[in-house]
């Protein structure tokens, strides 16, 4: 199941709570095992209203807010959440640190990738 995202995109997403979460998509990497991981980071906020595409003010408001550190999570645990594109946000190499710790962990096997629910995490 892939939920169609690219790297670079601000996403929202209906928390279990009725809240709204908010998350950028760093990178996306494919898996030995045919799935796809997805390095994400959270925005440090959630809203009781739903943040629309077109609501660029409330969009521009939200990549002021402080970003969680970086998490890499399978692809299926994020569709499974319903991720809606508001917004995007450039990856830049310095925003990429926590991801290049992971991913050299990942390679020698000493990290894996969550297969918790994103609301979870």
């Amino acid at each position: 199941m892939d939920p169609g995202l690219s790297e670079g995109d601000i996403c929202t997403y209906l928390r279990s709570d009725g809240s709204w979460g908010f998350f950028w998509v760093q990178r996306i990497d494919a898996l030995p095992d045919g799935r796809d991981a997805m390095s994400l980071r959270k925005f440090d906020t959630h809203t009781s209203e739903e943040v629309l595409l077109e609501h660029a003010a409330d969009v521009a408001e939200l990549k002021a807010v402080r970003l969680l550190g970086h998490f890499p999570i399978v692809s299926t645990r994020v569709a499974e959440a319903g991720p809606r594109v508001i917004g995007r946000m450039p990856v830049r190499e310095e925003d990429l640190e926590g991801y290049r710790i992971w991913r050299e962990a990942f390679d020698k096997g000493e990290a894996g990738v969550f297969t918790l629910a994103l609301e979870e995490i």
